[in-house]
């Protein structure tokens, strides 16, 4: 289910200041609707209590703080992954920016991946020689 907001405080550079939120999470997808009907696209940052600060993905430009309204996603940022992305070149968000076709995804993937486990880690048996005095002792 998605958020709206209107209560943006300030905006800095790439960077939005939004009050008043409740249950948004760190890395979760925004949407900016400017009062032109565009949108743009951000990410949160950071949370403390019920602020948030959002970094805009494409700048901040034309964004007024009265009359645009955000839209928390719920998710994180995803990228569709498939074999035809070998030898290709992307922008930040994963679309192809080299001329060639769209990639029709095999599968999303969180760009955060899966967390690992450090139990589940081989432990370290041979001594790595880094040629450092205080560390190689």
């Amino acid at each position: 289910m998605y958020k709206d907001y209107r209560t943006l405080t300030d905006i800095s550079g790439p960077l939005l200041i939004i009050d008043k939120v409740k249950d948004i999470k760190f890395g979760e997808l925004v949407e900016i609707f400017l009062p032109d009907n565009s949108k743009r696209r951000g990410q949160v940052l950071e949370v403390n209590r019920s602020t948030a600060l959002i970094q805009v993905f494409e700048g901040t430009s034309g964004i007024d703080i009265d009359q645009t309204k955000v839209r928390f996603l719920g998710r994180e940022l995803e990228i569709g992954v498939s074999l035809d992305m070998l030898g290709r070149v992307f922008d930040g968000l994963g679309s192809p920016i080299d001329g060639g076709p769209s990639i029709i995804p095999e599968e999303r993937l969180d760009i955060s991946g899966a967390p690992i486990n450090p139990t589940a880690r081989n432990y370290p048996n041979e001594f790595i020689q880094t040629g450092i005095s205080s560390i190689d002792g």
